[in-house]
């Protein structure tokens, strides 16, 4: 009997060095092809200014121009003061120069530029070059700016408003020292004139101490631009449908996947410290007050941390003796009228009640993470410090980030023996981006605490509930009869059977999602999901007549819950009386909530915006811009950045569900998925309803469809899927290509669209990082 050849240690070898040279080839040309982009893409104005011949003028040779409205008052004090041969700067009368420190102050918007003529040469960029007190004061505050051009045969007269050709707006900030170069406007002929427009509001200074006609852009090598290209290369070929990646099955019992995990979890969690200590580091107080209007007072739930501390339920800020003595305070006409009177302060977005004011957000952030921190920095600051918002969301959302990822590992492994490495990530990819999770990494509110904590909680509860099944085989048998026979009869095997269970699991996962009440208490119906996890179980036990096992597995479930609950229950009956009275009408904000009933007829424009409102693409960094939410009766709607499915398109693919419903089935997953997708309609409609419209509520509910997504998604990739067991091998090979190429590319638009929105909300919250950025694709 013929034996087969077994390999030697010499082929093993050849095999080792055909793989190790194919692998080093491509690290190589990617290498190489990174080095290209980041030396000439990326470095395009360095070798287009390389034979500039640069010119600078100070301001402090400039003509003033008087303070008189008229134009040709400005044209006649406005004339160029000749600075050097060939050029010349005057500074229209709506800006005013010192001298003394080289400040610009705007006395007039509509003629603050700055004119410089010039004896009709090209020019390519020009540069703004601020002074040490404007680079010292500045701390990460953009002002805006334009350049406009003049050629010689498009206009006589620099004072015409002809033949000026206008560029586009420029953001600078000091603390960006290449956003201070801005590319001039290009013309037909030789430029003759320069006019920078400060784009400032009267009253604005800014330290500029000359400007240079012509500048060199340095060569920047950045190492974090090269990292993240790296990345995206590797991050490419690793999911590359013929990777090595779709062929290796998932397994957290080897070694190699075991540390692959603790890698991304150690990575997700030093990224989160980093930003915690970051947060805390470079903390400024978040409350400013608009004169004759209301205090915006972002350290909500750090007030409620030090209220607990003192041992009160309402917080330590001033009542105004008349607003506390108004007749309804929670009418927004009586509450505009004290604010014209000068009645201040009158907190923004707090509950206020029986004369003091409150907090209406889920008081477990305060007490697991504000309390321990003030506590702590107590013992060497008196009263202790705030913790930061910024600091609490990256705790939050690391822990959230990592749990997610854990849940989806778990799901895969209970429920789809065999799936592969490759569809493991898409997966986790899927989860983080379509939950929405980008969101909360960089929206930087207090708003999304509550969100942030329930996440952590509900994908900690659900990673706990699905495993607590002790069995190393996942899947039940296909007949509950059997598992029924098994319990009641005395075979050992049927003992084992009995105990599958682990009740510790059960326990903690109860405690976890018992602990949303106290964060947001909507997501406190993610507990329904105990009913198609555990309900094969119960029914089991019914079968069997096991009701005490049953009684054991309930009590597990909800003992639990009743100990977290009782408190918080209490808590609210401490601060307003009742049992049930979470605080909500009692806020200060658009409406009177007291009275407010939302109307029926936004709720389905609102259920579409959550699924489809087109994102505002733009043809400027970051290339999309928050689209508006048009309604035809009042309810509360704040631009967005799109609908779910165009954030994450990868969610399509779970309107596959009905098409799958027997595979599922199959797997006794199908009612699982269902109730997923289920609870998370209920939760939109709810929100749509009751909230509104906010790009944050689909926190809500989003991580539901994300699950779903990732059901889907693993049962048209996992090897025992009907698309890929036909008995044609050629046939099934192309519809599993098929299926497996619309999923990375659904998934690589979702990547993209999220990056976008994070490249957004960073304009808002750090201007400085967001314009660093912008840098890259300007110059």
């Amino acid at each position: 009997m013929g034996m087969a050849p077994i390999p030697n240690s010499g082929t093993k070898r050849v095999q080792w060095h055909r793989f190790a040279l194919r692998a080093g080839a491509i690290v190589v040309a990617l290498a190489a092809l990174v080095a290209l982009i980041e030396l000439f893409a990326f470095n395009m104005g360095f070798w287009q200014t390389l034979s500039n011949k640069p010119e600078t003028v100070s301001l402090g040779q400039t003509s003033q121009a008087d303070s008189t409205g008229d134009e040709s008052s400005d044209a006649a004090q406005s004339a160029p003061h000749a600075v050097s041969d060939r050029t010349a700067l005057a500074l229209g009368s709506g800006l005013r120069y010192s001298t003394a420190d080289g400040t610009i102050h705007v006395t007039d918007a509509t003629r603050s530029y700055i004119d410089i003529t010039l004896d009709s040469v090209n020019v390519s960029y020009v540069k703004l070059n601020l002074t040490a007190q404007q680079s010292e004061s500045a701390n990460s505050s953009n002002f805006t700016v334009r350049v406009d051009s003049l050629s010689s045969k498009a206009a006589t007269s620099a004072k015409s408003t002809e033949g000026w050709k206008v560029s586009g707006t420029h953001t600078l900030n000091a603390s960006v020292p290449r956003s201070l170069i801005m590319r001039v406007p290009a013309t037909a002929t030789h430029t003759d004139a320069l006019r920078i427009w400060i784009q400032e509001p009267t009253g604005t200074s800014i330290h500029i101490g000359s400007v240079t006609i012509n500048p060199r852009i340095g060569l920047s090598i950045n190492p974090i631009r090269v990292m993240l290209m790296l990345a995206i290369c590797a991050a490419t070929i690793a999911l590359l449908p013929r990777s090595r990646l779709w062929s290796v099955p998932l397994d957290t019992t080897r070694n190699a996947q075991r540390w692959a995990i603790r890698i991304a979890i150690a990575a997700i969690a030093i990224v989160g410290a980093c930003s915690t200590i970051s947060s805390i580091a470079t903390y400024q107080f978040e409350q400013f007050h608009n004169p004759g209007g209301y205090t915006y007072d972002y350290n909500q739930y750090a007030h409620l941390a030090d209220a607990l501390l003192h041992g009160r339920p309402w917080l330590d800020l001033e009542v105004p003796k008349a607003f506390a003595h108004a007749a309804n305070p929670y009418d927004v006409a009586v509450r505009e009228q004290l604010l014209n009177h000068g009645v201040t302060p009158i907190y923004w977005d707090y509950a206020f009640y029986d004369g003091h004011w409150y907090s209406y957000f889920g008081v477990i952030p305060a007490v697991l993470l504000y309390m321990p921190y003030q506590a702590a920095t107590s013992l060497w600051t008196t009263g202790g410090l705030m913790l930061p918002t910024p600091a609490a969301m990256s705790i939050l959302t690391a822990l959230a980030m990592i749990f997610a990822m854990l849940l989806v590992i778990r799901i895969l492994k209970r429920y789809f023996s065999g799936i592969s490495v490759g569809a493991t990530l898409i997966c986790i990819i899927v989860m983080l981006c379509a939950s929405n999770m980008p969101y909360l990494s960089s929206s930087g509110m207090f708003y999304t605490i509550p969100f942030a904590s329930s996440l952590v909680f509900t994908f900690m509860g659900l990673w706990l509930w699905l495993g607590s099944r002790k069995s190393g085989n996942e899947r039940h048998t296909a007949d509950p009869a059997v598992d029924a026979s098994a319990l009641a009869s005395t075979d050992p095997s049927a003992t084992s059977l009995q105990n599958r269970l682990s009740y510790p699991h059960i326990i903690a996962g109860s405690f976890c999602m018992a602990a949303n009440l106290g964060c947001r208490p909507t997501f406190i119906l993610a507990a329904l999901l105990a009913v198609p996890i555990f309900g094969g179980d119960a029914m089991r036990f019914l079968r069997a007549r096991r009701r005490r096992l049953l009684a054991k597995t309930i009590a597990a479930g909800t003992v639990p819950a009743a100990i977290v609950f009782i408190p918080l229950l209490a808590y609210n009956y401490w601060r307003f009386g009742s049992l049930t009275d979470f605080g909500n009408d009692y806020q200060i904000t658009v409406t009177n909530m007291t009275q407010y009933k939302a109307p029926l007829s936004t709720i389905l424009p609102i259920i579409g915006y959550f699924f489809g409102l087109p994102p505002n693409f733009t043809n400027h960094f970051p290339w999309v811009d928050y689209a508006a939410v048009p309604l035809d009766s009042w309810q509360y709607a704040e631009p967005a950045l799109s609908g779910l499915f165009f954030i994450a398109p990868v969610l399509l693919l779970m309107l596959a569900l009905p098409f799958l419903s027997r595979r599922l089935h199959s797997r006794r997953l199908l009612w699982l998925a269902v109730c997923m997708f289920g609870l998370g309609i209920a939760l939109l409609l709810f929100d749509a309803y009751k909230a509104g419209f906010a790009w944050r509520y689909m926190l809500d509910f989003s991580w539901l469809f994300s699950l779903v997504t990732i059901i889907c998604t693993a049962e048209m990739l996992a090897p025992s899927s009907p698309l890929v067991e036909s008995r044609q091998l050629s046939h099934r090979s192309i519809r599993f290509r098929l299926v497996q190429h619309a999923v990375i590319v659904l998934t690589a638009l979702t990547i993209v669209m999220n990056v976008l929105g994070i490249l957004l909300l960073w304009e808002r919250n750090d201007p400085a990082l967001s314009l660093s950025i912008a840098q890259w694709f300007i110059l």
